[in-house]
C-alpha cells in the first residue's frame, strides 16, 4: 500500500474502534497507557519554559482522545493556543465536555497531514500514545516535523518495544504497533533526540518519554 492507502486504512480504524471504545477508555486505559501522569509532570515544566520565551505559543496534540492532557494542561497555561486533533467524533465530544469552557482550546475531527496546518507554525507537538496506533511512522514522523518552527518540539509518550510475540500480536489487533525503530526514526529527523525508557504493565512493553527538537 502506498501512504495515501495507509493513511485512509488508519483513519478507518480509529473511526470504528473508538466508536464503541470511547464509553470504556477513561475508565480502562490506566492499565495499558502507562507513564501518562509522568508525561503530563514533564510537558507541565516544559511549557512554563516555552511561556517565558514566547508570547502566545501554539501546541498540537495529535490524538488528543478524551482531552486528558488538554484538560489537565489548557487552564494552567492560559497564554498557550491548544489544537486538538482526534478522528473519532465520539472520543471528542467526550474532550469538549472536559474543555468546554476553556476559551485557549480547540479541537478538530481530522487525521493530522502536512496539510492540517500551516508549515513551521507550530510551536510545540504533544503525542500521548498515538504515533503507536499508525502503521507508516516514518511519514507521521516526517509530516510534525514540518509544520514545526525551527525551535519547535515533539513531545511524546508512548510505547518503544516489546519482547512478548502474543502481546505484540494482540495489540496489532487493536491497530497499535509497537515500533523499535521510532527513536532511530527521530534521530535521523531532527536535530536532537532525548529520551527515557521505563518497563511497562507487569513487563510485557517498554515505554518511554521523548523530546525531539527540530
Amino acid at each position: 500500500m502506498n501512504n495515501t492507502q495507509v493513511k485512509i486504512k488508519t483513519e478507518r480504524h480509529l473511526k470504528r474502534y473508538y466508536r464503541w471504545n470511547s464509553h470504556l477508555y477513561d475508565a480502562t486505559r490506566w492499565a495499558i497507557l502507562w507513564g501518562r501522569d509522568w508525561f503530563g509532570d514533564y510537558l507541565r515544566i516544559e511549557l512554563e519554559d516555552l511561556s517565558k520565551k514566547i508570547v502566545e505559543p501554539c501546541i498540537v496534540e495529535i490524538g488528543c482522545g478524551t482531552g486528558y492532557h488538554l484538560s489537565a494542561l489548557a487552564p494552567e497555561f492560559k497564554r498557550c493556543m491548544f489544537y486538538g486533533f482526534d478522528v473519532s467524533a465520539q472520543m471528542l465530544k467526550k474532550a469538549q465536555k472536559k474543555i468546554h469552557t476553556l476559551e485557549n482550546v480547540a479541537l478538530r475531527e481530522e487525521y493530522f497531514s502536512p496539510n492540517s496546518v500551516q508549515i513551521s507554525s507550530v510551536d510545540c507537538f504533544i503525542c500521548s500514545y498515538s504515533m503507536s496506533m499508525n502503521e507508516d511512522i516514518p511519514s507521521y514522523i516526517k509530516s510534525i516535523h514540518k509544520t514545526l518552527k525551527d525551535t519547535g518540539a515533539l513531545y511524546i509518550v508512548d510505547f518503544m518495544s516489546t519482547s512478548s510475540d502474543w502481546f505484540n500480536r494482540w495489540m496489532m489487533l487493536h491497530g497499535v504497533y509497537i515500533r523499535s525503530e521510532i527513536i532511530a526514526e527521530l534521530k535521523s529527523t531532527f536535530h536532537s533526540v532525548d529520551y527515557e525508557l521505563r518497563n511497562g504493565f507487569l513487563g510485557l512493553y517498554r515505554y518511554g518519554v521523548v523530546k525531539a527538537i527540530k
